[in-house]
């Protein structure tokens, strides 16, 4: 079954945890304003909050469906260590519907790489910041992220996902009805854009007038069921398989993971993700 958002992945324990480092590490302070862009359903503002590191926390997302499932999370958890207002805004994390200078944090959680424009993204994160503001993110979508010897199970689970859909085809044409046809176009291919380094994630920053405070890795470490719950998102399987129905290619990459595991001997996978704090000059 295809999942619209990110939902379900970033329930995962994994997930969670290299999060929960991410924040523990920034030492935000009690009275901070906390922005929470392209919020998703609410992970990193929910950890903020948990770990009461923060006053108000803003989690603002484009996505409605997103928005709503954060919004139920929240109102499901008991009183926590949370100080202030926990509020939730439909928007564009390139434009932002907030007062210029009225933060004094922005996080970005595993989505910096979906912003097309992000010499615009990081002027409007200046805006935004106050003086002297931190803007932190976290990303598993940048060079580095496979450890060497780790690039054999991502390149298994694409080949038994195609095979997955290959094998629908055949059947689908022996019983006379029309083929699996794929559509070239429809969206980014897998691996087509070239990911940033740390450095120039670095640079980056400094030519929008940020000065980078640190960075740094953490590591993950996904099994299959993290395979299959973000092979699932339909949002992923999009891009991998681009041009093939997102209903197949979620359900081809979906079953692929635990065969994918098995071809190669492993129970689980290291992934790196990058970790970079800057400051408003």
């Amino acid at each position: 079954m295809t999942d619209t958002s990110y939902e379900p992945f970033s329930r995962q324990p994994e997930y969670i945890e290299v999060n929960r480092g991410f924040i523990r590490s920034l030492h935000l302070q009690a009275d901070d304003r906390v922005l929470d862009l392209a919020c998703g359903t609410g992970t990193l503002g929910d950890l903020v909050w948990e770990l009461g590191a923060a006053g108000d926390i803003i989690g603002l997302d484009l996505d409605r469906h997103s928005l709503g499932l954060a919004r139920d999370q929240f109102s499901r958890r008991g009183p926590g260590q949370g100080r202030g207002e926990f509020l939730f805004l439909e928007g564009t994390a390139d434009c932002v519907p907030l007062k210029g200078r009225s933060v004094e944090v922005v996080l970005m959680g595993n989505s910096i790489h979906n912003l097309p424009d992000q010499g615009k993204l990081l002027r409007e994160i200046h805006r935004v910041l106050k003086p002297g503001g931190l803007f932190a993110f976290n990303t598993s979508f940048f060079a580095g992220t496979f450890p060497p010897g780790t690039e054999a199970l991502y390149h298994e689970w694409l080949k038994l996902a195609l095979g997955y859909i290959q094998t629908k085809d055949t059947e689908l044409r022996q019983q006379g009805l029309p083929g699996i046809k794929r559509k070239r176009g429809t969206s980014h291919q897998a691996f087509s854009k070239k990911w940033p380094t740390p450095e120039e994630f670095s640079q980056l920053l400094l030519q929008h007038s940020f000065d980078v405070k640190w960075f740094c890795h953490r590591t993950i470490r996904l099994n299959r069921e993290s395979l299959e719950t973000v092979g699932a998102y339909g949002g992923l399987a999009s891009v991998l398989l681009s041009g093939y129905p997102v209903e197949l290619a979620s359900e081809a990459l979906e079953a692929a993971a635990a065969p994918a595991f098995a071809a190669l001997n492993l129970t689980d996978v290291r992934r790196l993700w990058l970790e970079v704090v800057a400051q408003k000059q």
